[in-house]
């Protein structure tokens, strides 16, 4: 089993250690643009060090990464629509395009930042050891009887396709997916017609960006 950490700042470092404790016979791989973070890291467990654009590489070496092999995103943007985007083949360049301005309307978090839309089920900032409970809120233990990646994929489209990712916690913060998952969005974007959505989504928090071309 191979896992990649995409993105080593202080998420990152944080995943790794998960990652050891996990799987420790795992394949690690440690993606990120800058040299800086990873200097004077000689204490980090074996792994791979790649000095390279996240998206872009799990791109360019899609072939030898297997269905079952993990993808930890811990980059400040959205690795799963980054992808797509690289990876759509349609006639013209794909381009981005606004997210629906009415999904998620009613929901405690709702904020628009460079055509993506980021959802929440909490207006306040949670606690970093939280596990993420499946029905209710850990912090202020309110019921929460739909995870936020189904509430999303459960929302009626008048134009468009939308395709969700839920990212399976592996610690608190820290989620991911399999490989496989990647695939199936593109697949998906490849027998839709125009515009499509991507989102990747926990229990309680959610990113979404459109495509069209």
């Amino acid at each position: 089993m191979q896992v990649f950490i995409v993105g080593f700042g202080k998420f990152g470092k944080l995943a790794l250690d998960q990652v050891v404790q996990r799987w420790g016979k795992a394949r690690i791989w440690m993606i990120d643009s800058r040299s800086e973070v990873f200097i004077n890291q000689e204490t980090l467990p074996e792994g791979i060090r790649v000095l390279a654009d996240g998206p872009q590489f799990l791109s360019e070496y899609q072939t030898w990464i297997r269905d079952e092999d993990w993808v930890i995103p811990t980059l400040p943007i959205h690795l799963a629509w980054s992808w797509l985007n690289l990876n759509l083949k349609t006639p013209q360049r794909p381009k981005s395009v606004w997210p629906p301005p009415d999904l998620g309307v009613d929901l405690p978090f709702r904020q628009i930042h460079r055509k993506g839309l980021f959802l929440s089920y909490a207006d306040f900032v949670c606690p970093e050891n939280c596990p993420a409970p499946i029905r209710f809120c850990f912090k202020t233990k309110a019921e929460r009887a739909v995870p936020l990646w189904k509430f999303i994929a459960d929302q009626p489209f008048s134009k468009g396709t939308l395709a969700v990712i839920e990212s399976r916690q592996i610690a608190p913060g820290i989620g991911g997916y399999a490989f496989k998952e990647l695939r199936k969005i593109q697949n998906l974007a490849q027998e839709a017609s125009p515009p499509f959505f991507v989102a990747t989504a926990c229990r309680c928090h959610g990113v979404i960006h459109g495509l069209t071309w």
